[in-house]
């Protein structure tokens, strides 16, 4: 999958992403995890995914195929200088549900396949190629007493 990050901003800019985890770390490409920012003395150099101007004030980025399933926020800044920099104006965001290998999204769950086991009750949504599973659900039920008194 390619260009999951969109930003919309007059081109003719240079704009990179950073992807960061719920608890608001930042993935660091080169030690392929997250971590808070300025870890080991990283500056957004370390953080910043490039965007790719595609003309009519739209760019585009891919997500790091590295990063794990979960849901992440992406920061988008404007470089004002020759490289990222801590100063830099941030110009958008954007939420993401990664399956691991793609953006996960509502209308890619209606549009595909889905299957319930009718002895668990677990669904799991499948992607286009009928193989990957790209969502389970499981319901859980836990034991509870029911008691009714006649009258």
């Amino acid at each position: 999958m390619a260009n999951e990050i969109q930003a919309d901003y007059a081109s003719g800019s240079v704009l990179y992403a950073v992807i960061r985890d719920r608890a608001g770390r930042a993935w660091c490409a080169a030690t392929q995890s997250f971590e808070d920012w300025g870890s080991d003395d990283h500056t957004a150099t370390d953080y910043a995914l490039g965007l790719t101007d595609q003309s009519g004030s739209r760019y585009v980025g891919d997500f790091d195929p590295n990063i794990p399933a979960g849901e992440y926020f992406i920061q988008v800044f404007v470089r004002a200088g020759a490289a990222p920099a801590d100063t830099d104006t941030l110009v958008g965001t954007q939420e993401l549900v990664w399956t691991g290998a793609r953006e996960l999204t509502a209308i890619k769950l209606l549009a595909n396949s889905a299957l319930q086991d009718k002895m668990t009750g677990k669904v799991d949504y499948y992607d286009d190629d009928g193989q990957t599973v790209l969502l389970t659900h499981l319901r859980v039920e836990n034991a509870s007493t029911c008691s009714r008194t006649r009258q």
